[in-house]
């Protein structure tokens, strides 16, 4: 299976180098006579199946570039005294042409291998070695890989040439060379993306059991990308937030009748789905900290687990070691990189529901030894989301994971599109009176701002409370509200009315419930000045720093919402705050030059110095 997969791969025959300026007859390279032909490779459902597979072991070289860039770039992730010169510039926004981190060849390497597995799987289907309804998922698996990619090109470069065909032969660079594809914008960019992933045959999930086969011991479902939940993404960053929620909202409700798969459950007695807090009656005794929440990265294979991941990849020493030791361990790596001071600042700051300061989703360590995001490990704060499955007994054995997508990045996307459809919907005019007297029954854009804040804080019992009598849960406790926007979340007795209900989300406690942290305030104090919507947008956002820290989502989230209220000193601040926090000389000069959009871009060119 290694061998076919390696020598399909060679199809594409391409070594992508950038050598000069953006002339794609000097960037790729093809040598004709070293690819192997598609009647070597592309025989029949096996051969397709190792193309997969093939483009899926490509994806995951970009794992430390990916995590780098998107971390390093914003505010959450600083430099270590370790880190050299290429990794400083990252950090600082000032790259070099050699910067091997900002290379953009890794990226174009996977579109041009999609591509190549694209065409051949159309040729095969045409010439029936395999039948469309082997070729509809593998199609449209390879065709989200590559709009994926794409999209990680475009939140970093800006403006990216758009190739959707094999490139094997010398004729076909000098199309790119004379226009042919074209340079596309970030917009222009995610509105291609979008037509493109909407019109693929396939959107669900693989069926076929010789593509769901164990993997060094682990399953691989969540291992290929969900097409629904990139759909998600692009129609969010398209600012079409009703199909962006709709999107997000079929994933959570994908298992029928699973009142925890994608839920962001909790117990509070057991601990289970990652809670954390006290142990019970104990509640201020810090003696008795019990911090699950960060076993969701070091646990693997259990009901929990799969209820909260939805896309993770998996390294094994027996065939690709884990890329993240390296970077992040301070025992058995190089340490580079580290927690900012300014997201160390922010978990510290959070108020826990007991009155306690601090966040578990930082550094509180139980009596287990569990912790959140990062640890403090021989005086010095260690990311620790990438190696908490390391065992120091077996130094050698580099298993590890790459985090992608998972449940609360689910809830909190949908969060920021419904708080942003509340606002097509007038929530702009709610005022302080309104939202005290709640009359959210009668009023849609208070329903919908409501449903953002319960799944942002603490679930939907408490938000949608009605004066009817105590046992009386024919109004209460669900939203009624249409399709994506409706939850039911009743949990009733045998003697209420109705008796004995348990609807499908009387299991979600909410984002920072989970955590045991306090609520964030329902409303600001300067609403005038603030703007309700923007203020919710600010806390999810902020939530999304907390809970997704170093997952590799940080610039694209700063980024779509800088392009969002066209406002670029949303982005540039908080990456110069970053600096400023890190004692960096240069924070201020990074806050004026990422002032202007046009700084924020990677160069695609050789004969610049510096960032575009």
């Amino acid at each position: 299976m290694k061998k076919r997969i390696i020598n399909i791969l060679g199809t594409a025959g391409i070594i992508l180098m950038v050598l000069g300026t953006w002339s794609c007859s000097d960037v790729l390279e093809v040598n004709p006579s070293d690819v192997l032909t598609p009647d070597q490779n592309y025989r029949d459902i096996f051969d397709a199946n190792s193309a997969v597979l093939g483009v899926y072991g490509k994806l995951q070289e970009l794992a430390p570039q990916y995590v780098v860039l998107n971390e390093l770039r914003a505010d959450l992730m600083a430099v270590t005294v370790n880190a050299d010169h290429y990794m400083r510039e990252v950090s600082s926004h000032n790259v070099t042409a050699d910067n091997p981190w900002v290379d953009p060849q890794p990226f174009f390497s996977l579109i041009l291998n999609c591509n190549d597995v694209m065409k051949n799987l159309k040729i095969m289907v045409d010439e029936h070695k395999i039948s469309r309804e082997e070729f509809n998922p593998r199609y449209s698996d390879i065709a989200a890989v590559r709009s994926w990619t794409y999209l990680q090109l475009a939140i970093h470069y800006g403006h990216v040439p758009y190739i959707t065909e094999p490139i094997d032969q010398l004729s076909d660079i000098a199309k790119i060379d004379q226009g042919e594809y074209p340079f596309l914008s970030i917009d222009a960019m995610v509105d291609t993306l979008v037509n493109f992933m909407e019109s693929i045959p396939y959107k669900g999930l693989y069926t076929d059991q010789n593509l769901l086969l164990s993997n060094n011991g682990f399953s691989p479902q969540i291992s290929y990308i969900d097409k629904e939940f990139l759909l998600g993404e692009l129609h969010l960053w398209n600012n079409d937030y009703l199909q962006a929620a709709s999107y997000y909202k079929r994933i959570m409700e994908r298992s029928v009748g699973n009142y925890d798969r994608y839920k962001v459950g909790t117990d509070f007695f057991t601990f289970s789905h990652y809670h954390c807090g006290y142990i019970r009656y104990y509640e201020h005794d810090l003696n008795s900290v019990v911090n699950h929440w960060g076993t969701l990265f070091s646990t693997y294979g259990s009901g929990d687990y799969y209820d909260e991941w939805i896309w993770v990849m998996y390294y094994s020493s027996t065939y690709t070691p884990s890329p993240f030791i390296d970077l992040f361990s301070n025992t058995y790596g190089n340490y580079y990189f580290k927690p900012s001071n300014l997201v160390v600042s922010d978990w510290k700051k959070q108020i826990q529901q007991n009155g306690f300061p601090g966040d578990f989703r930082g550094d509180i360590e139980d009596e287990d030894g569990n912790s959140g995001s990062y640890k403090t490990i021989n005086g010095q704060p260690v990311i620790t989301k990438y190696i908490s499955d390391f065992d120091p007994d077996n130094p050698y054995d580099k298993n590890g994971k790459w985090f992608l997508w998972r449940s609360a990045g689910l809830h909190l996307r949908f969060c920021e599109a419904t708080n942003r459809f509340a606002q097509e919907m007038g929530a702009d005019n709610l005022t302080v009176d309104s939202l005290e007297a709640d009359n959210w029954q009668t009023n849609e854009a208070l329903a919908l701002y409501k449903v953002s804040y319960a799944l942002l804080n603490n679930s939907f019992r408490p938000n949608f409370e009605t004066d009817d009598p105590s046992n009386d849960f024919t109004q209460r406790h669900q939203t009624h509200l249409p399709f994506p926007f409706d939850f039911d979340a009743r949990s009733t007795s045998i003697n209420d009315n109705p008796p004995a209900v348990r609807a499908l989300w009387y299991r979600n406690e909410g984002i920072r419930n989970r955590a045991y942290l306090d609520n964030v305030p329902y409303y600001p104090e300067n609403m005038d000045s603030v703007g309700l919507i923007d203020y919710l947008e600010d806390r999810i956002i902020e939530e999304d720093a907390l809970e997704l820290a170093f997952e590799g989502q940080r610039w694209g989230d700063l980024v779509r919402i800088a392009l969002r209220r066209d406002d670029p000193s949303y982005l540039a601040d908080k990456v110069a705050d970053k600096l400023a926090a890190e004692g960096n000389a240069d924070a201020e000069a990074v806050r004026v030059k990422l002032s202007s959009e046009e700084n924020w871009w990677l160069p695609l060119t050789k004969n610049n110095n510096t960032e575009q």
